[in-house]
């Protein structure tokens, strides 16, 4: 029986600072201004944190596979349910496969596990962009305000901080936005509603891309804040209320 395992294009952030192909970039801060060398650092640590998660499971797959008293055979990437050979299927319902730990893990860090690391680098998200909006909002004497019913947090955050830049960085990143409300969708029905309704949308993103999204957005928000006189190079090496 066939076991699929994805690292979702995961890479070490050492990596990053070889000359090589990756399939996505981390935020890579161009002012070295507190908080968003805070934020480079951090993200780094997130990308590793999951990685490291990812590879203890698949070891965890490897071994009980190689103890289990059934083949299975471990293949890197996804399968669709519908993409299932029939000869597969009458193993899925054979008790010697249905009751394996393989079975199990493999479940285990396919949904629960990929929609954790997704519920961890989104929250970070929001959590971020809370800060520096409340920092701009301060330096221009604004108030922050309540986002709108129905609004998310993240757009409601990047409008308050391109407000502050005088630059509209919801319709700057607009695709990136458009992205993050899937994988917001995805993210709210494993936290609110039941993790066997999230099964079905597993292979519709990959954490490298979530991390590619969240980056570019770090990025942007960072060279809004440097265009708008928001960082003074007497900030350089951190704010001094910090």
């Amino acid at each position: 029986m066939n076991v699929y395992f994805d690292r979702e294009g995961l890479v070490d952030s050492r990596e990053f600072y070889e000359d090589k192909e990756l399939p996505y970039a981390l935020f890579s801060s161009i002012s070295s201004v507190y908080p968003f060398v805070k934020f480079e650092e951090e993200l780094a640590e997130i990308n590793d944190y999951c990685l490291f998660l990812l590879c203890q499971l698949e070891e965890k797959l490897k071994t009980l596979i190689r103890d289990s008293d059934v083949p299975f055979k471990l293949i890197r990437g996804y399968r669709r349910k519908e993409e299932a050979a029939a000869e597969d299927m009458e193993e899925l319902f054979d008790p010697a496969y249905m009751f394996s730990p393989v079975v199990t893990w493999e479940k285990l860090s396919r949904n629960i596990n990929k929609c954790t690391l997704l519920l961890l680098v989104l929250s970070y998200l929001e959590s971020s962009l809370n800060e520096i909006a409340k920092w701009f909002c301060e330096e221009r004497s604004v108030p922050l305000g309540r986002k709108e019913r129905g609004d998310d947090e993240i757009t409601f955050y990047l409008g308050r901080i391109g407000q502050c830049c005088e630059c509209s960085l919801v319709k700057t990143l607009e695709d990136e936005l458009a992205y993050i409300r899937e994988v917001r969708k995805i993210r709210n029905q494993f936290v609110h509603r039941a993790w066997s309704q999230v099964e079905k949308h597993y292979d519709k993103f990959r954490l490298c891309d979530v991390f590619r999204a969240v980056s570019v957005i770090f990025a942007e928000t960072e060279k809004a804040a440097c265009g708008a006189g928001l960082i003074e190079e007497s900030e350089l090496f951190g704010r001094t209320d910090k």
